[in-house]
């Protein structure tokens, strides 16, 4: 009865993959919201299916991370571990065709090397409004120097949708649409997390400490600097 069940897990998460793993993550890279990825579906998934779909493809590519970023993977620990730590292996499936064109698909894994942590240059910033000019002008200068994919932002919107949820609903009003339905979508964990700081959330960021509603820190991995808002 177990290896039945084990059979029914396997095949449904074949099905899965065949049927809307690629377009969810090709859409993700893309970056539409979960509920625009619904509506592109041309195999009908429930939109929790999409959810954990999208959360684990920002997770995968690095968009959100779950340690903060220059930690050398995990916060507090002594760098002569961090060194002798064995490198990440992450799973990916490939599909391949045989003779007849039939595709199917199979399980690598990649080894993904760590960084040691960075010692920080760390700079304090009031956000009030009058300075958010002057923020825009220096985050989006920094974030220009280390590259998008080595720009970040911390996040606590799951923390704060359990905690503070009047404050959470505040934050989400003064997004644009868009801007809503992306953050509304994700599933996120009631913990700090880290997003990458690209132009979405660059605009997130800057409309919420317009209205004094972001306290959190930016992360430029490449000069070593991390902001504190």
């Amino acid at each position: 009865m177990q290896e039945y069940g084990y059979f029914q897990k396997a095949l449904s998460d074949f099905t899965y993959e065949v049927a809307s793993g690629g377009a969810i993550r090709h859409l993700t890279d893309m970056g539409f919201t979960v509920k625009q990825i619904v509506a592109r579906m041309d195999f009908p998934t429930p939109y929790e299916k999409v959810q954990k779909g999208v959360w684990e493809r920002l997770i995968e590519t690095g968009v959100i991370l779950t340690e903060e970023p220059g930690s050398g993977g995990r916060q507090g620990e002594d760098k002569y571990l961090q060194r002798r730590r064995e490198p990440v292996k992450k799973a990916k499936y490939v599909r391949e065709y045989d003779q007849y064109g039939k595709a199917s698909f199979r399980r690598v894994e990649e080894v993904q090397e760590e960084e040691e942590a960075i010692c920080w240059r760390e700079a304090h910033w009031e956000a009030g409004v009058y300075r958010l000019e002057e923020l825009s002008v220096r985050l989006r200068e920094k974030r220009k120097e280390n590259g998008e994919n080595r720009s970040y932002m911390s996040c606590e919107f799951g923390l704060t949708s359990w905690k503070e949820p009047e404050r959470f609903q505040t934050m989400l009003e003064v997004l644009q649409e868009r801007q809503r339905e992306y953050l509304s979508g994700l599933p996120w964990e009631r913990r700090r997390l880290y997003h990458r700081l690209d132009a979405r959330m660059m605009d997130i960021l800057l409309r919420l400490c317009a209205e004094g509603l972001y306290r959190g820190e930016c992360f430029f991995l490449e000069t070593k600097d991390r902001i504190m808002i």
